[in-house]
C-alpha cells in the first residue's frame, strides 16, 4: 500500500509540473525564414501559461493581440489572428517538448505546425506548411528566443 501511495504521489507531481513551453518568446528574426507568399512577420511576442493538461496563449504579431487555447479542442481562430491560408479553425496539441496545430478551413486541413523547443530549452522553432488559396504552397520556419 505504501508503494502505491508514493508512486501516486509522484505521478501527481509530474503532471502538475508546467510545460516548458511557459514563459515569453520573442521573435529571433535573424534565424526565421517567411515564405513570400505566406504573412509577412515584423515581430511577434507569444506568452504561453498552463492551463490544467494545456496551454493558453497570448500572441502579438505585428502589433496584434490575440489569444489561444493549446488543449487538443478545435476552437475557432480568434479575429486578428495572422494565420496561413486564411484558416478559419485551429487545433493544438502539446507534449512535452512538442506542439502540434492543425489549421483548417471549410472543415478541411490547409496548414499544419510543427513547435519544437530546442534541447537547451531556450529557444523554439515553429515549422509551418500551407496550402494557400490558388493551391500554392508555403513553408515558413519561425524561431522565437526565451525571454
Amino acid at each position: 500500500m505504501r508503494v502505491l501511495t508514493i508512486a501516486l504521489i509522484t505521478c501527481a507531481f509530474a503532471f502538475a509540473a508546467d510545460s516548458p513551453f511557459v514563459g515569453t518568446w520573442k521573435l529571433n528574426k535573424a534565424k526565421t525564414t517567411v515564405d513570400p507568399n505566406g504573412p509577412k512577420l515584423e515581430s511577434i511576442t507569444t506568452q504561453f501559461s498552463q492551463d490544467g493538461a494545456g496551454l493558453k496563449g497570448s500572441i502579438t504579431t505585428n502589433g496584434t493581440t490575440v489569444d489561444v487555447l493549446l488543449d487538443g479542442k478545435e476552437h475557432p481562430l480568434p479575429s486578428g489572428a495572422i494565420v496561413p491560408a486564411n484558416a478559419t479553425h485551429y487545433m493544438s496539441t502539446v507534449k512535452g517538448k512538442t506542439i502540434s496545430t492543425v489549421f483548417k478551413k471549410d472543415g478541411k486541413t490547409i496548414g499544419t505546425r510543427k513547435t519544437s523547443l530546442s534541447a537547451d530549452g531556450k529557444s523554439y522553432t515553429a515549422i509551418t506548411d500551407a496550402t494557400l488559396p490558388g493551391g500554392k504552397k508555403s513553408h515558413s520556419v519561425v524561431v522565437m528566443d526565451k525571454q
